[in-house]
């Protein structure tokens, strides 16, 4: 009896243990599943076929009448080209030169609120200048959401050499995280000195007493340009580079503007665009148009630009616009200096120079972004140019933090850029145009007697809310029944799908080098794949594009290690002329690709390669190539070298 009684007992136990082991397998086995890693393929935007240059002006020239016009291509222009097409109007926007060739591509890189005019706003009490904190840390955030393989979140220290400006810059770091509200990026902090020294070991840490670290935006303006005009395009609107306006278009009775002639400058052909509104968005250039408006025939004043141009023959010296009325031109240089000048992964901010300026060294696209000037100037140049005073300003105020030499030798390029200060004309006295009162601290927009809409203005991180304000005024002008406004989360083209590791899915997909990968994945977005697809299809395109047209030159004597320093290759360069309207070699060398920005002696070697390319691309004949090769050689000559 007992003897049956222990067989079921250990029968039991022997079930238990089986039941036991089970469950204990299955839980495992579950909480094995829980933590897997979710793997995420690559996934591939399709190319999107856009029209070609011809179809967008044969578009021109059959369109009756567009719902807006818009003139000027860069940040704010193509901005509004977005807004309008995707509220579901009928937008042509001109540019005369190519998308972003202006202020556009010459800023700071930065999408950030202004710490500076935080300070402006304590000290003065202002709650102007608070608000355009606030508005500019908001658009910040759209930014970074609408084009996140474009914009970074980049920490800046603040070195600072005096104790007791430690808790005051604390404090304004904390005001700034605070003013960020839910948008803000990270939290700012204080690191000791040793610490400051171990982050950037380049600056004199016997000098320092602390760092003060916080957060803002990093982006590649002219690829942001670019993309908005792609964008616009990809949603319906007719948008064409090198189309400058010679008039407007005016009704005869009532002497509104209905539109312009514009001439397309590859051709000279003329267009008349009729539209029922016509926008102003040409930044520095604004009062040209402005003249074009006054005039009853709707034409410029050019008699004071060719007087001011009768001894000025160099690119730097020509001059666009003479004696402005709404813009006050005040010129910005910038340097790019050498990796080491700066941390990789962190920027230096220069609170306040000798001279009281702010002055950034920021890490952008694998060099060191310095800058930048502020000087006031009385005419609008057609190319602003840095002069050597400008340059050795930077890297003297630069040798003050710098504990090795500061050398001219190490200044891959520099460029000047026009900021354009603006103030309302329609206040402004007779004999005043030279001065700087009634400046507006942010952007304005205003609308002419004749029905002309003009927007100027701002900065670059606040581009997207210029946009929805000036067509919030042309939907109102214009009586249109359109869409509300969707561009705060419309993703940019190459930020559909977009995955923080897309460059390790490129590099395993196309068996790229990480150097490659993100340079594809941090400049096209999902449409890199595109370019990988040149990549493999045919072994030329995989050559930097110094080669195109010397593809079999003999290595010894042709090549060495600075031919590859850049991932620059000719299937990049037939990639803009398919998808990105470059037209010209400086289109692809200074703003599809930053070349000329990031090294302007190399991208002079690189000059004939894509004239080469670009050449057999676009049906160039020999006298086109040798006209391309000298304007961009001269061109890129006036950025410091």
């Amino acid at each position: 009896m007992f003897a049956g009684r222990r067989l079921a007992a250990k029968t039991a136990i022997a079930a238990t243990t089986v039941v036991a082991a089970g469950m204990g397998a299955a839980t495992l086995q579950s909480r094995r599943a829980d933590n897997e890693v979710r793997t995420v393929g690559l996934r591939k935007t399709a190319a999107t076929a856009l029209p070609s240059r011809s179809e967008l002006l044969e578009r021109v020239a059959k369109t009756a009448e567009f719902d807006v016009l818009v003139i000027g291509g860069g940040a704010t222009g193509t901005g509004c080209a977005v807004d309008g097409a995707t509220r579901g109007l009928n937008v042509a926007l001109v540019e005369m030169g190519d998308f972003a060739s202006g202020t556009s591509s010459k800023s700071t890189k930065m999408a950030h609120g202004g710490v500076r005019y935080l300070e402006k706003a304590f000290w003065e009490l202002s709650k102007a200048q608070l608000d355009l904190v606030i508005e500019a840390l908001n658009e910040r955030a759209h930014m970074l959401h609408t084009a996140p393989h474009l914009c970074k979140v980049l920490p800046i220290m603040i070195p600072v050499y005096n104790y007791w400006q430690v808790p005051y810059f604390y404090a304004g770091c904390k005001m700034y995280d605070l003013f960020a509200g839910s948008q803000n990026l990270k939290s700012s902090y204080l690191v000791s000195a040793g610490r400051a020294g171990e982050i950037a070991p380049m600056l004199d840490a016997s000098k320092l007493k602390a760092g003060l670290v916080y957060h803002d935006g990093s982006f590649n303006d002219s690829r942001m340009n670019s993309t908005l005009a792609v964008t616009a395009v990809e949603r319906g609107a007719t948008v064409l580079n090198y189309m400058e306006v010679s008039q407007l278009l005016k009704n005869e009775r009532t002497g509104k503007v209905e539109g312009a002639i514009t001439r397309d400058r590859e051709t000279g052909k003329e267009y008349r665009v009729r539209a029922k509104v016509v926008v102003n968005a040409t930044g520095p250039f604004s009062d040209r148009i402005l003249q074009m408006d006054a005039d009853p025939n709707g034409k410029a004043n050019d008699t004071l630009v060719a007087h001011a141009n009768e001894d000025n023959d160099s690119i730097g010296s020509r001059v666009a616009v003479a004696n402005p009325r709404m813009v006050v031109p005040s010129a910005g240089v910038h340097v790019v200096l050498p990796s080491f000048y700066c941390p990789k992964e962190m920027g230096l901010l220069d609170a306040k120079t000798s001279d009281g300026r702010v002055m950034f060294f920021l890490p952008w696209q694998g060099k060191v972004l310095a800058g930048t000037t502020d000087i006031p100037m009385k005419q609008v140049p057609e190319n602003p140019t840095a002069t050597e005073a400008d340059i050795q300003d930077i890297l003297k105020e630069l040798q003050h933090y710098i504990k090795f030499p500061v050398k001219r030798s190490d200044v891959l390029s520099a460029w000047a850029g026009i900021r354009p200060l603006v103030r309302d004309p329609r206040k402004l006295k007779e004999g005043e145009a030279g001065s700087t009162q009634g400046l507006v601290r942010s952007h304005f927009l205003f609308t002419s007697d004749n029905g002309l809409v003009t927007i100027a203005g701002g900065k670059w991180t606040t581009y997207r809310e210029m946009a929805e304000e000036t067509m919030n005024e042309v939907v109102k002008l214009g009586q249109f029944n359109a869409k509300p406004c969707i561009t705060r989360k419309l993703k940019l083209a190459g930020a559909e799908n977009w995955d923080p590791n897309f460059a390790a899915l490129l590099a395993q997909e196309y068996h790229l080098s990480s150097k490659m990968a993100e340079h594809l994945a941090n400049n096209y977005g999902t449409r890199a794949p595109i370019i990988c697809e040149m990549l493999m299809e045919e072994e030329r395109n995989k050559l930097p594009v110094t080669f195109g047209g010397r593809e079999n030159v003999t290595v010894y004597g042709n090549v060495d290690f600075d031919s590859f320093r850049y991932p620059f290759t000719i299937a990049e360069l037939k990639y803009s002329i398919k998808y990105e309207y470059t037209r010209t070699a400086l289109d692809f060398l200074m703003r599809r690709t930053r070349f000329a920005f990031l090294d302007a002696r190399q991208a002079l070697h690189a000059v004939d390669g894509t004239v080469n390319i670009m050449g057999d691309e676009l049906g160039w004949d020999s006298e086109k190539r040798k006209a391309e090769t000298e304007n961009a050689t001269e061109f890129i000559k006036t950025f410091g070298v």
